[in-house]
């Protein structure tokens, strides 16, 4: 995965053939298998494209650009936000990227990128293991939260707690904004994926056992329910 200033990029190399993953990439009924609940594509240069993803999000926009077997834009219809999907032929399969541009890149959070960055990631990771071994993740993803708004620490160490929801699992524990969230079940947390991918293995109704730095020499722990994501898929 990369992230830049301008754009938010994330890459993953798919072992197929470059025709099915071009495929996965710009037909409807492929697209549903790893991707989209509904898809909805008029795949040519002035064609638009509709994607409901779940979870509440859906992308949408006119294509303006199609290279055959390299690379597509999708543009919204404001003609702001553009999707570039590109694709590679690599050592180990067919490199695809999904890069998003838009002129308020640049004036986003580092906690907004950091999750559309992990969430365009947990997609590719769906495509790679649906084209490699057959099987959809997504039943797995976006299942555990407890109610906080957070972003990788400026020293790599741990995540740092932006915003607690009022009434969450979260604020219920006590847990407040500026807290640093340093393990999980012992488990060292590096940023924000580092926690994400650690809370997602927890069940629902489980207790998530959370190591907190709090003004940076209090360290306590808490034990946080798990409970269940707000907006089903």
């Amino acid at each position: 995965m990369n992230m830049i200033k301008e754009s938010i990029k994330s890459v993953i190399v798919v072992n197929a053939p470059l025709k099915q993953v071009w495929d996965a990439l710009t037909m409807p009924e492929h697209l549903n298998r790893w991707y989209s609940k509904k898809a909805e594509i008029d795949f040519r240069i002035g064609g638009k494209g509709y994607m409901n993803h779940g979870w509440g999000a859906v992308s949408e926009g006119v294509f303006t650009e199609i290279q055959e077997m390299r690379c597509f834009v999708l543009q919204s219809t404001d003609g702001d936000f553009k999707t570039i999907t590109s694709l590679e032929k690599v050592v180990d399969g067919i490199q695809v990227s999904i890069e998003y541009k838009a002129s308020y890149i640049t004036e986003m959070n580092q906690a907004t990128k950091e999750n559309m960055l992990f969430g365009t990631n947990q997609f590719l990771e769906n495509l790679k293991s649906v084209y490699e071994t057959g099987i959809d993740i997504r039943s797995k993803l976006w299942k555990a939260w407890i109610g906080i708004v957070h972003t990788t620490n400026d020293e790599d160490k741990g995540t740092r707690v932006l915003q607690v929801k009022e009434g969450s699992a979260a604020a219920a524990s006590g847990i407040k904004p500026n807290d640093l969230i340093v393990e999980l079940d012992g488990v060292k947390i590096e940023g924000y994926e580092s926690f994400e991918r650690a809370l997602y293995k927890k069940a629902v109704n489980s207790i998530a056992i959370l190591t907190i730095e709090r003004k940076g020499f209090v360290k306590f722990q808490v034990n946080c329910p798990v409970v269940a994501y707000p907006v089903p898929y």
